[in-house]
């Protein structure tokens, strides 16, 4: 990363992050919040929507290829997030989709409610900060405008692991053929 400076305006709920790279050329500019790619191009400038009281952590990678893979190159060590995404469905009277999250054997919490959009195809959400080594699931659960629940679709459980435990080997060298061995 070549980022030397960088400025920071807040109106109302949108942040709008701006950054300055040193690099000279065409610039690409990957941007992630708390690791999970939000989106690249060439602008210097993206903005966030943050409820008043959200955090997150913004990361920038500038680069002059543009054949950069941003999710290889995706900054580490980042709180995980999930992007639930399912296909609308095929029953005329919903009016939105209640998505929930559940944390191992605990209870179901509501973490979004999406309008139903006639014209869409599929939705998309993204799940606050997940624990690393924990088991969530999620379920969309499809609701009509009388507020009636459909049936719900359920994804997981699956388990977060951003730090995954380092392999555990030994090391033998043999001083005659200078030769070095790696065993599990």
């Amino acid at each position: 990363m070549a980022i030397t400076a960088y400025t920071l305006t807040r109106l109302g709920e949108v942040t709008t992050v701006t950054v300055t790279s040193d690099l000279a050329g065409t610039i690409y500019y990957h941007w992630y919040t708390d690791g999970c790619y939000v989106g690249g191009g060439q602008s210097a400038s993206r903005s966030f929507y943050l409820g008043l009281s959200d955090q997150t952590r913004v990361e920038v990678v500038d680069t002059n290829d543009a054949d950069f893979d941003p999710v290889a190159g995706a900054p580490a060590g980042w709180p995980a997030r999930r992007t639930l995404w399912w296909v609308r469905s095929i029953e005329a009277d919903v009016a939105s989709y209640r998505v929930e999250q559940k944390l191992g054997a605990g209870d179901w919490s509501t973490l979004a409610i999406v309008h139903d959009r006639p014209e869409a195809w599929d939705y998309a959400v993204m799940t606050d900060r997940l624990d690393d080594l924990s088991d969530y699931t999620w379920r969309v659960v499809p609701v009509d405008a009388a507020g009636n629940d459909g049936t719900p679709f359920t994804i997981g459980p699956e388990q977060i692991v951003r730090t995954p435990d380092a392999p555990n080997f030994t090391i033998t060298f043999d001083a005659g053929t200078t030769k070095v061995t790696f065993a599990e």
